[in-house]
């Protein structure tokens, strides 16, 4: 009938997906036990990591396209290739060749640009919030309250991490530490309160996280706070962040290392050259003194002859000289 030939172009269908599923991860599985290039030379010319095609940051395990899907920051898919054996391909050569800092930087480049564009949106947004400024004693209430719901969420977001990864004792000792500062916070609030005039007491209180540019409210709940800085966006910018300050280290250190190879071979090559300046003035020194050797022989011979001679010889050779002048 005209179901069962449906159901069987569906199953058709779904087998097809699976060996070609199946097919793609042993390709990968082969690439990453012997390289990109296994199937040894190809009519096309074959990708390599320093190729501009490929996405540099994703052989170092942080594309941003990747880090940030389904936030506000998304950007959809990376334009540039993400290979696997690719980067199994680099991390071969960085760990044969640690002078090379060229995918390092350019990594890093492409970081900063990220990391610049937040901390325009987190001046900008300090900005916007400067128009409505509290008087400065209200405003530093205000900022002990942001300060403690900011420990709370990073500590509400770190102790459900470790209690996921099975780390229930150090969990449970943030947990603790959770509810001190809950009850600093509380505190605070009440003296806030107390402070603010009653026209003001419902009005929103922002702050910009000096991370990911996000507003945080002062009436941000701790299940909210710890939303945020145990969330995708932030932690990505924090990751963000971390790797920056590694690769400017790295890159610091892998081109001061290769400053310090260039002036190795700068000296040896003056070395070089200055035994060669050497071996030549020792040859030119030998000819000389070989030439003036000579010169003395032949000067000692001619007056040997000159000795030998009879005067009336000696006579003659000296007329015979003053008839040729």
């Amino acid at each position: 009938s005209a179901d069962d030939i449906s159901i069987a172009r569906s199953f058709s269908s779904l087998v097809q997906v699976f060996v070609m599923s199946a097919q793609q991860q042993m390709s990968a599985y082969l690439d990453q036990l012997m390289g990109s290039h296994r199937d040894g030379p190809s009519k096309t010319k074959p990708l390599n990591f320093t190729d501009k095609e490929v996405c540099k940051s994703f052989l170092l395990d942080i594309c941003i396209y990747d880090m940030f899907t389904n936030t506000k920051v998304d950007a959809g898919s990376c334009p540039l290739v993400h290979s696997v054996s690719l980067r199994d391909d680099y991390q071969k050569l960085a760990s044969k060749d640690d002078d090379d800092y060229r995918v390092e930087e350019e990594v890093l480049m492409s970081l900063r640009s990220f990391v610049k564009e937040c901390d325009r949106k987190i001046s900008h947004g300090k900005k916007r919030l400067e128009e409505n400024p509290l008087p400065p004693e209200l405003q530093a209430k205000a900022d002990q309250i942001h300060d403690l719901g900011e420990h709370i969420g990073k500590k509400l977001a770190e102790a459900e991490k470790l209690g996921e990864q099975g780390n229930v004792d150090e969990s449970m000792a943030l947990l603790h530490e959770v509810e001190d500062l809950k009850y600093k916070k509380r505190i605070a609030e009440e003296d806030y309160k107390l402070s603010l005039p009653p026209s003001q007491l419902q009005q929103q209180r922002l702050r910009v996280c000096e991370v990911c540019a996000a507003y945080l409210s002062l009436h941000d709940n701790d299940r909210r706070l710890a939303d945020h800085f145990g969330g995708k966006l932030h932690m990505g910018y924090v990751h963000v962040r971390n790797r920056v300050a590694e690769l400017e280290n790295l890159v610091n250190e892998k081109r001061e290392r290769a400053r310090e190879k260039r002036d190795r071979d700068r000296e040896r090559d003056h070395d070089r050259h200055r035994d060669r300046d050497r071996d030549r003035n020792r040859d030119r020194y030998h000819r000389d003194r070989d030439r003036d050797s000579r010169d003395r022989r032949r000067s000692r011979r001619s007056r040997s002859r000159s000795k030998s001679q009879s005067p009336r010889e000696r006579r003659r050779h000296r007329h015979r000289d003053s008839d040729d002048y």
